[in-house]
């Protein structure tokens, strides 16, 4: 083809290649192409929707997955306070090591006194929720005024409305760039 018709996708794959990096050997690439859907997400949630600042509360479920440790870095990153949940004891020691104080069990409903004993009250500021059925409640029930929900479920997720029957002042965003 001439080199005019080539020039738009050159031109892209050089100026992509500032934001390359090499895979890792011991992945797959199935894997690794699930890093920047993962980072990407936690960034447009936490970052684009929800604002997510210094000194704000974040609850992050299942943040010992791909999508919660992009989050969790993004969070720590950003100044925020973590709260996170995780289904397994390995997991949840594993976010402890990673210096989350706030460490809870996302199996079982517990999680939200535990939020909510930890913060006094108050409540968080933002949740990044995967979570189904009464989770979804219950991750609602520790929200701070005003706060803002992130959907990224699957299954079982609330519409805006249901939401705003249970809630008038919490943001809420359902929404899945993977799709």
């Amino acid at each position: 083809p001439p080199r005019s018709t080539l020039f738009p996708y050159t031109t892209l794959f050089r100026s992509g290649a500032a934001y390359a990096a090499p895979m890792p050997w011991a992945m797959t690439f199935a894997e690794a192409a699930t890093i920047p859907v993962a980072f990407l997400t936690a960034y447009y949630g936490l970052h684009t929707l929800a604002g997510l600042s210094a000194g704000q509360r974040v609850l992050i479920h299942a943040a010992a997955g791909g999508l919660g440790q992009a989050a969790v870095q993004l969070a720590q990153q950003a100044g925020a306070e973590i709260y996170a949940t995780a289904g397994s004891d390995a997991k949840r020691e594993y976010l402890r090591s990673l210096g989350i104080r706030h460490v809870f069990d996302s199996r079982s409903l517990t999680f939200r006194d535990d939020v909510l004993k930890a913060t006094g009250g108050a409540g968080v500021d933002v949740v990044l929720n995967s979570l189904a059925d009464d989770f979804i409640r219950a991750s609602l029930e520790t929200m701070a005024p005003s706060g803002c929900f992130l959907e990224v479920g699957k299954r079982g997720i609330w519409t805006v409305e249901q939401v705003r029957d249970f809630r008038r002042d919490i943001r809420y965003f359902a929404f899945d760039l993977g799709t």
